[in-house]
Order: structure tokens, then sequence, then C-alpha cells
């Protein structure tokens, strides 16, 4: 007779509650409906006011799910989806083991604001490492500055955090890319004809890299995550504060509706 599977903290097992987190970031709840055998899991295909989450078969997706010892989230890829009466389902199969995670996310503010996109640069290092406010006042005249970069593209922000933004593009960008993004915390960008423009320079300089590209629809719209690579105290303090208060407007205006 086969031994009995010893089961630990980190194995999940079907009637767990789960977060379902998308490739482009956002969070679903869902709950491990059953499992095929020890291989794949039925999941319900969460939804969100009205709206199911976009998943297509071989997506990479993450689950993750809570024990007394903490938080733990496994890698998961989606091997086929099915409909049953009216409800959509999911099968996962798990491609790593749960790693227990205790580290607290940053918290992503839903916004939509300008965003430049510049090619990336070797020579920008160094403008990096001056942000607004602490470079000297006297400078040489053929300085490297933010005018000498190429703009590949101004977009709109999906979301923004301490760690890095969200942004909507028809570009197709490559995980692990560098670019140089800019922003203005004071959202000075407008819309003309249906074209983003910043009405002056953005304020806010930093490397970044692609952590995600993920298609969202049929108009070929990529939602594009790049992760901040100047993670210095004076510009995580600057985004925190913008991203504190803009939080603030945003729940006093929900009070407001309701």
């Amino acid at each position: 007779m086969a031994a009995k599977k010893e089961i630990t903290e980190d194995m999940l097992l079907v009637g767990d509650r789960v977060d379902i987190v998308s490739e482009d970031g956002q969070v679903y709840r869902s709950m491990i409906e059953d499992r095929l055998n020890d291989g794949p899991f039925l999941v319900s295909v969460p939804h969100r006011k009205g709206r199911y989450m976009y998943v297509s078969k071989d997506d990479v997706i993450y689950v993750v799910f809570y024990r007394e010892g903490g938080r733990y989230i496994a890698q998961m890829k989606v091997l086929a989806l099915e409909k049953r009466g009216a409800i959509r389902y999911m099968w996962l199969l798990q491609e790593t083991r749960a790693q227990r995670n205790q580290r607290r996310e940053a918290y992503r503010l839903p916004v939509s604001m300008g965003i430049v996109v510049y090619n990336y640069d070797e020579k920008f290092t160094r403008l990096c490492e001056d942000m607004p406010g602490e470079q000297e006042e006297e400078q040489e005249e053929d300085a490297f500055t933010v005018e000498n970069l190429t703009v590949m593209e101004t977009v709109l922000s999906r979301d923004i955090s301490i760690k890095g933004v969200a942004i909507s593009s028809k570009k197709t960008y490559t995980i692990g890319d560098k670019y140089i993004v800019g922003m203005d915390l004071e959202n000075s960008a407008e819309i003309i004809g249906g074209i983003v423009r910043m009405k002056k320079t953005p304020a806010l300089i930093l490397q970044s890299v692609v952590r995600r590209c993920v298609p969202m629809n049929e108009n070929k719209i990529n939602h594009v995550g790049l992760a901040f690579l100047d993670e210095t105290k004076k510009v995580s303090e600057q985004i925190a504060r913008f991203v504190l208060i803009e939080q603030q407007k945003q729940i006093k205006n929900q009070r407001r509706l309701k």
C-alpha cells in the first residue's frame, strides 16, 4: 500500500480560497474547486464588476494563498478553459513549488496620467543620479539632459506605485529591456485627437525595466509593467506622497457619490 502523502502548509488544497494575480498585476478572488489526481487544479475564472478576468490558454498566472505560517505564491500555467453552465473554469498546472513571501507588496494607485517613454541611453545614468532639485545651479553647456533623449512614445498610465508604473500601449515591449520614463506628478498631460501630449517637460525622470507585456484586448492594446531602477529615498518619498494624496482624493470622491 502506497504511503499517504504528507500535507504541508505550502501545498494547495481543494477548497482553498486564493488570490489570482494576472500577468498585468491585477488581483482577483477565486477558489480551488477540484484537482485531477496530483496534477492540474480546477479554478473558477474570477470576475469583478460583471467582467471576467481576461485569460487564455498557455497564460502564466500566479496563485496566492494563506496559511498560519504566512503568505504563499505559486506560478501556474493555464492548460485549458471550459464552461459548465453559466460558470467559467480554467485548469491550472503548478509550475513552481509555492514560495513563502512575507514582503508586503507596494500599493498600486489606479491613475491615468501622462507618461513619456524614452529609449534607454547609457549617458543618462549620470543624469538619473541628480534628480530634480539636486542638480547644481551651474551646469556645463554640453551636459547630457532630458532633451538629448529620444522619445519612443507618450502614453497614459494604468497605475503607479513606488516600485513601478503600468501603462497601456499599442507597442510591444520585450521583458528585460530597459527604458527611461518621464512623468509629471502634477499630471500636466492632455489628449488631443486621441494623442497624449505633455504640457511641459516631465519633472521626474527614472530608469526602468520591462517586467511584463500582456495583450489585453482585440484592439491590440498591451498592458506594460515597468519597474523603477532608481529606488532612491528621495524618489520613493515623492511617489509615495503622490500616491497617498491621490488615494485620499479618490476615497473622498467615492464617499461623495454614495
